[in-house]
C-alpha cells in the first residue's frame, strides 16, 4: 500500500513538474477535459449516438466535441450539457475552467 502512495505521489510530481512546460500544460489539459467530457456523459448512461441525437448532430460531431472541448464555441458546449442532463457550471467545473473564489 505504502508503495503505490508512493508512486502516486511521485506521479503527481512529475506531472505538475512536466506541467511547468507550457506546451505539455495546454496538452494535459487538453487531455483531462477529454477525459472530463466522456465521464461526465457515461456517468448520465448515455452513448455518444443518443447525445448526438438530442443535439440534432451527428455522432461524430459529438465525438469532435469530447476530443477537442476546449475548442468548442460556448453555444455548441451549452448544448452539449444540455443534451446530457447536466448544466454549464458543472461542465465548466469539470474542464477546471472555474476560476478560484
Amino acid at each position: 500500500m505504502t508503495n503505490q502512495i508512493s508512486t502516486k505521489d511521485h506521479l503527481e510530481e512529475l506531472i505538475e513538474e512536466s506541467c511547468k512546460d507550457p506546451e505539455f500544460a495546454a496538452l494535459w489539459r487538453e487531455s483531462e477535459a477529454r477525459l472530463a467530457l466522456a465521464r461526465l456523459r457515461k456517468e448520465n448512461n448515455l452513448t455518444q449516438q443518443q447525445v448526438a441525437d438530442r443535439m440534432g448532430v451527428a455522432r461524430p460531431r459529438v465525438a469532435e466535441i469530447e476530443r477537442h472541448p476546449l475548442r468548442v464555441s460556448l453555444g455548441r458546449m451549452m448544448n452539449y450539457a444540455a443534451a446530457i442532463g447536466v448544466s454549464l457550471a458543472t461542465v465548466e467545473k469539470e474542464l477546471n475552467l472555474t476560476k478560484a473564489a
